[in-house]
């Protein structure tokens, strides 16, 4: 994504709250400018239309969620710990960037959006993590692709999106199995 200005990232961080809290449906572009701080004007000119406030949004939040899993996984050396920490990410992502029920909002909104998302976030799965995706027994053993492993891991974090576990720590433990990640090869990573 090219780089924006500082008026259009505040455009699409207030378009974004403003979806979480009331839907893509209700959301005016007066309320947009107004919630960013900004002229109508400096809103048209970087987005004349809702359809093109949308399009912008969806590569917006492709690089947040990109940039974010790669703060979070390179500062850390070992394939497994990078893998763990991906893991993590993906648990909270959701959680921290749609707001407390997005999905009560305008369920069919959040099901398409997370649908269309599913594709790019593997692909920067597989690209950001690469051969860290190797810790996964079935993957190793070839039974499943590094983007087959990827997906499943975005769908675990998706249900807890939809349908929040009550405790986030034992379905992080739960993935960590499935990625062939256990304590001791964490710790033994970490040393």
């Amino acid at each position: 994504m090219a780089a924006l200005s500082t008026s259009a990232e505040l455009i699409l961080a207030a378009t974004r709250r403003a979806i979480a809290a009331k839907g893509p449906g209700k959301l005016t572009l007066s309320e947009v400018a107004s919630a960013a701080g900004v002229s109508r004007p400096t809103l048209y000119r970087w987005f004349p239309t809702k359809d093109d406030l949308f399009t912008a949004l969806t590569e917006y939040e492709r690089a947040q969620f990109d940039d974010g899993l790669q703060g979070e996984i390179e500062v850390h050396r070992t394939p497994a710990r990078r893998l763990d920490a991906a893991l993590r990410y993906l648990l909270t992502y959701l959680d921290e960037s749609m707001g407390a029920d997005p999905i009560g909002v305008d369920p069919a909104f959040a099901l398409r959006s997370l649908n269309e998302s599913l594709n790019a976030q593997v692909e920067t799965l597989v690209r950001l993590l690469g051969s860290a995706l190797e810790q996964v027994p079935a993957v190793r053993t070839k039974a499943m692709s590094r983007a087959q492993a990827a997906e499943v891991f975005l769908r675990v974090a998706y249900s807890h999106y939809l349908v929040p576990s009550s405790d986030t720590e034992e379905l992080l433990a739960s993935m960590r199995a499935l990625a062939g990640l256990h304590r001791r090869s964490l710790a033994r990573a970490a040393g």
